[in-house]
């Protein structure tokens, strides 16, 4: 038999197939290659016809340099463009069975590459930059609001430009040029702004300002008392004035005798103040 005549094992053609098509989409499809890997990596336990591959999923992720999430999600992809198929065997690893890939247009590998690309890390990623993103856009909504809301109409200031009209030409398309009568404040006759006085009144007269108690409060008979007693002496009491003339007909007070103090002396007191008093005293012991 000839080289020529030689028939190809399913595991070579296998392999072959499947770099071909790394070598067809791996450039737009970089993750093909990395599940092609693990594939690879399943044919070299794999017998000539393609079968009895079981080897563990720690052992591929050795192999394959990956995590065995990773091989997982690897494994899912060569099934679902249909050149793996997986038998579970139970307390064992799985049974592996190589399918040749059919027709000649190629695998779909863009239908079924989101089981190796939705990973939860990106799954996560993704969900964090969407938040991240929906509070900045409510951020700017509330610091920036538009212009509707801040009072002005956009419409007409970006509808037309700066020049005034010839029926007004004092004001220009989209703001007044002149202030409104309410915005001018009127002046007096003197020429300056009158503002009444607030010195010795509430500024607030809308407001009922509480009268103070007296401290300590009284108690209510002696309350009622004081106000019978002031109602009925309120026709005696005498006026100020004739208190004030009292005050003023009384002898002046007298004071010290010594010249060089001259202090007034309470009511009734003569002679020299208390102070002198001691001095004079304490001046004999020490000369004694």
């Amino acid at each position: 038999m000839s080289t020529d005549d030689r028939v190809q094992s399913v595991r070579n053609a296998w392999t072959n197939a499947l770099r071909a098509e790394v070598l067809r989409v791996g450039r737009r499809i970089p993750e093909v290659a990395r599940v092609v890997t693990v594939g690879m990596w399943i044919a070299t336990y794999a017998d000539a016809d393609g079968s009895n591959a079981f080897p563990g999923r720690d052992t591929l992720a050795t192999l394959s340099g990956c995590s065995q999430e990773t091989v997982t999600r690897a494994v899912k992809v060569l099934m679902g463009v249909r050149v793996l198929t997986r038998r579970r065997r139970p307390n064992a690893s799985a049974m592996y069975q190589l399918l040749m890939p059919l027709g000649s247009k190629g695998l779909d590998w863009a239908a079924h590459i989101h089981h190796m690309t939705d990973t939860r890390q990106r799954k996560a990623h993704a969900k964090a930059k969407a938040e991240r993103m929906s509070r900045t856009a409510s951020m700017d909504a509330v610091e920036n609001p538009p212009d509707s809301v801040r009072g002005r109409g956009p419409d007409s200031v970006r509808a037309g430009g700066s020049e005034p009209s010839e029926e007004n030409p004092d004001s220009v398309h989209g703001r007044p040029r002149k202030a409104s009568p309410d915005a001018v404040r009127t002046a007096s006759a003197a020429g300056v702004y009158q503002y009444r006085s607030t010195s010795g009144r509430d500024p607030l007269p809308d407001h009922t300002l509480a009268g103070l108690e007296p401290q300590p409060p009284k108690r209510a008979r002696e309350a009622l008392k004081d106000e019978s007693s002031t109602r009925q002496g309120e026709a005696a009491a005498p006026p100020r004035d004739a208190a004030l003339a009292f005050v003023r007909s009384r002898d002046p007070l007298a004071r010290c005798e010594d010249p060089e103090c001259g202090i007034p002396l309470p009511y009734g007191a003569s002679g020299l103040c208390q102070g002198c008093t001691d001095y004079r005293a304490s001046t004999e012991r020490h000369s004694a």
